[in-house]
C-alpha cells in the first residue's frame, strides 16, 4: 500500500466521495450513540491520501453531518448552539486525520492492530477535547470534572472505533489504491496533475 498526496482531479473526486458518504453513514447511525464511520474514515484518508486528506475528511466530515443532524442552518438549536459544538467536533478529527497521514509518510504499512491501536487512542483523544469543550461551553470551568465523569460511557461506546478500524481500514486503504492504479482511471487521463 502506497501513500500518496492529494494533487489529482481523481484525489479529489474521491476526497469528496468520501465526504459525502461518511457524512450520510454518520446520519445514518446517529440513533445508535456514538457508533459512528467519521474515525475510521478520517484514518483511512490520512494513511491513503496524506495529511492533507486526512484533515479536510475530519474536518468537512463533521461540519457536514451535523448541518444536517441539526435540521439545517437556519433552524434555531443550529443558530444558537452548532457553531461551537461543530468547530470542537471537527477540529479535533481533522487534527486526527493529519496525524495519520503524517505517521503514514514514516510507517507506510499499516496492520490491522496498528489502525486499531491509532483508533483507540485517537478516540479517547477526541472524547477528551470535546468532553472539556462542552463542559466549558454549557457550564463553566466548573463542569470539566463533571463532564469528563459524564463521558466514560459514552467514550466506551465510542471505543467502537477501534472494531471499525480494525475490520474495515485495511479494505478501504487498499481499495483506494487500487482505484488509483486502475487501468479505467489511467485510460481516462484522470490522474493528471492540475
Amino acid at each position: 500500500m502506497k501513500t500518496r498526496h492529494l494533487g489529482t482531479r481523481f484525489d479529489a473526486a474521491l476526497l469528496i466521495s468520501g465526504i459525502v458518504a461518511t457524512s450520510g453513514l454518520r446520519v445514518l447511525m446517529a440513533p445508535m450513540p456514538n457508533i459512528e464511520p467519521v474515525m475510521t474514515a478520517t484514518i483511512v484518508a490520512g494513511v491513503a491520501g496524506g495529511p492533507l486528506a486526512g484533515l479536510l475528511t475530519g474536518v468537512c466530515s463533521m461540519v457536514l453531518s451535523n448541518i444536517l443532524l441539526a435540521g439545517g442552518p437556519l433552524t434555531f438549536p443550529w443558530i444558537i448552539a452548532m457553531p461551537l459544538v461543530t468547530v470542537y467536533t471537527s477540529i479535533p478529527y481533522g487534527i486526527i486525520g493529519a496525524a495519520a497521514g503524517i505517521i503514514a509518510v514514516f510507517r507506510r504499512k499499516w496492520s490491522r492492530s496498528d489502525f486499531a491501536i491509532f483508533a483507540g487512542l485517537a478516540t479517547l483523544f477526541y472524547d477528551f477535547v470535546t468532553a472539556i469543550c462542552f463542559a466549558l461551553q454549557f457550564y463553566g470551568p466548573a463542569g470539566i470534572y463533571g463532564a469528563l465523569i459524564a463521558q466514560v460511557p459514552f467514550t466506551v461506546l465510542h471505543l467502537s472505533n477501534v472494531v471499525l478500524a480494525f475490520v474495515f481500514a485495511p479494505y478501504f486503504v487498499k481499495a483506494a489504491s487500487a482505484l488509483r492504479e486502475s487501468w479505467l482511471v489511467k485510460s481516462l487521463g484522470v490522474l493528471r496533475a492540475n
